[in-house]
């Protein structure tokens, strides 16, 4: 089963209550049903709000794409204007149809942004972060991988654009671990509590 990630992250937060936090985002409308664990935001609908391993975290479908466009979005700003010293981080992973993007906000400044899907990259400011590094520097495909898509006709700039592809799809996740300390696929998600919210 796909497990589509949706995920916003925020460190050095200085208030911890959901009720004073959320207003300030404009999600203020949102009313609280009951705690769930993560694997419930697989595939969200609405949103999910809480604090684990000291960070905020909100899983929303929509809100994560607010922070790729060309220009910076209102939500953004508001994100920006109420978390001024704190490190924002937009982690979205669609296995359904192979589309990742992440973005880093560090003290209200952009410092990476990097987005594309089903082999594709849209958007790519800003320097590699460690985690896309320590990714770039492990084995991407196999060696008889790369000589089946030599033997399928493919260029090698053709390869070099998917090796690209693949080792960016695979980042989401690693920074996931700054936030909550593991690997999404590995770790036991019952851990990671959140509260699920409705309009």
């Amino acid at each position: 089963m796909a497990w589509n990630r949706y995920y916003i992250f925020v460190k050095n937060i200085r208030s911890t209550e959901l009720s004073d936090i959320l207003p300030k985002l404009n999600l203020g409308h949102y009313k609280p049903l009951r705690e769930v664990t993560l694997s419930a935001t697989n595939k969200p609908t609405t949103l999910f709000a809480g604090f684990y391993n000291g960070n905020l975290m909100l899983v929303h479908q929509e809100l994560v794409f607010k922070f790729f466009g060309p220009v910076q979005s209102e939500e953004e700003m508001r994100f920006i204007e109420t978390f001024p010293e704190s490190e924002i981080a937009v982690l979205v992973l669609n296995e359904s149809v192979g589309l990742f993007s992440f973005a880093l906000i560090d003290r209200g400044t952009k410092i990476r942004m990097k987005d594309g899907c089903d082999g594709e990259i849209y958007n790519d400011v800003g320097a590699p972060l460690p985690e896309e590094m320590e990714v770039r520097s492990e084995e991407i495909f196999m060696e008889e991988d790369l000589e089946s898509m030599k033997e399928d006709g493919m260029t090698e700039a053709d390869i070099q654009a998917m090796i690209e592809f693949e080792a960016s799809y695979r980042v989401p996740d690693r920074l996931t671990k700054r936030y909550i300390g593991g690997d999404i696929l590995s770790m036991d998600t019952d851990i990671v509590k959140l509260i699920m919210y409705s309009l």
